[in-house]
């Protein structure tokens, strides 16, 4: 991986000349900082400007791919001329374009029961955070107290080494994921919406494990950043910290425009 400052003038002229250029953005950690539950996360209104500016720019498209629901990065970014993608790419949604994974929706009543198990097991008051969002779960233990850490960690190892047809486990920071297997995920959904909207070249921008699958789909052919250096990420590059994605998306408005003069 390399810095991304020290080396933007590589990408500069392939972000400028690109006919139809697709920027793809996580949220949580990537546009907004991570907060102590994810209700709590917020996108500062400066992030937001950036965001309509670089979606207004001509041969631009943004997509907004997170492991939120649907709707729940909808709300937060509150923007509409954006795609936006739930459940690590699951649903797609955005002018004109919508799209679900069909097999993954057959899965929603097995996650909803899993989620409602782990809800009875550790109630809020554990510091355990569960949030079914129908077709996936997230398992958050950011908060999690010390009395309950031995029986949580204790459930989710039997849980994760259970045989299941139908979903799989995954981790993330500070959080395990459920999802279907063979699902969608944000690899597939960037190859989708690139060549539904058809792209020439892809900037994708995330934090977390989940984004890797992004990383790897975009090998060699796109600009992939990471933000935070991380051993062994696919990304090409990496940002020092979740506040300089903001001068990314300046940067790369920027860029665009001088392209357009």
């Amino acid at each position: 991986m390399k810095l991304f400052w020290k080396n933007s003038d590589e990408v500069c002229n392939r972000i400028v000349s690109a006919p139809g250029l697709l920027v793809t953005l996580d949220f949580d950690g990537t546009l907004a900082a991570l907060a102590e539950t994810p209700g709590q996360a917020r996108l500062k209104p400066e992030f937001k400007t950036a965001l309509r500016a670089l979606a207004a720019l001509s041969g631009v498209s943004v997509f907004i791919l997170s492991g939120r629901a649907l709707e729940s990065v909808r709300k937060l970014v509150g923007l509409r001329n954006l795609y936006y993608g739930g459940n690590h790419g699951i649903e797609i949604k955005g002018l004109g374009f919508v799209w679900r994974d069909a097999g993954a929706a057959k899965a929603r009543d097995l996650v909803a029961s899993i989620a409602a198990d782990m809800q009875e097991r550790f109630p809020p008051g554990t510091g355990i955070l569960v949030e079914n969002k129908v077709f996936s779960a997230s398992v958050h233990y950011r908060n999690l107290k010390a009395a309950y850490r031995r029986g949580f960690f204790s459930r989710m190892k039997a849980l994760m080494a259970a045989q299941s047809k139908a979903l799989c486990w995954r981790s993330g920071h500070l959080v395990f994921e459920l999802l279907p297997k063979g699902a969608a995920h944000k690899g597939s959904a960037v190859d989708k919406l690139s060549k539904q909207l058809g792209c020439t070249l892809n900037v994708a921008v995330g934090d977390d494990l989940t984004d890797e699958d992004m990383f790897n789909a975009l090998a060699k052919k796109g600009i992939t950043i990471r933000v935070g250096r991380k051993t062994l990420s696919r990304a090409g590059y990496f940002l020092a910290g979740q506040t300089e994605v903001l001068r990314l998306l300046r940067f790369i408005v920027s860029a665009r425009r001088r392209g357009i003069k």
